[in-house]
């Protein structure tokens, strides 16, 4: 079976705007860390300034949208948000003894960025351009 080239580009932007990301909250995160932010508010605050970033990097590089921004942003949070509960659910049961330490890096690296490439392509923008 042959992968078309827009989706083995999609792919590999995809995953070019998450490393950039990744870099990116680390780098972010550790300066506020640095001054003297505590951890939640470091990550938190990192992560919620990272949002647009990652949104117009998938929208324009991505997915190459040309649907409305007011409603695929809407979208994104909601995906956004989801993660989020996602990875407290995961850390809390992992926490509690349900899940070993690699089970919990694996539904948080692995799991969450592939329901995010599905859920932005079939939900998030689907309005394809160029």
């Amino acid at each position: 079976m042959k992968i078309p080239f827009e989706k083995v580009r999609q792919i590999l932007t995809f995953t070019a705007v998450g490393l950039f990301n990744t870099v990116a909250y680390f780098a972010l995160a550790n300066a506020l860390l640095f001054l003297g932010s505590g951890e939640t508010i470091a990550a938190y605050t990192a992560y919620a300034a990272l949002l647009p970033v990652s949104f117009m990097g998938h929208r324009r590089f991505t997915f190459l949208s040309e649907g409305r921004l007011d409603t695929e942003w809407i979208k994104f949070c909601v995906v956004q948000i989801t993660n989020i509960v996602i990875i407290a659910v995961v850390t809390y049961l992992s926490g509690a003894g349900y899940f070993t330490g690699w089970l919990t890096f694996a539904i948080i690296s692995v799991l969450i960025p592939v329901l995010n490439f599905i859920t932005f392509q079939l939900w998030v923008f689907v309005e394809h351009g160029r």
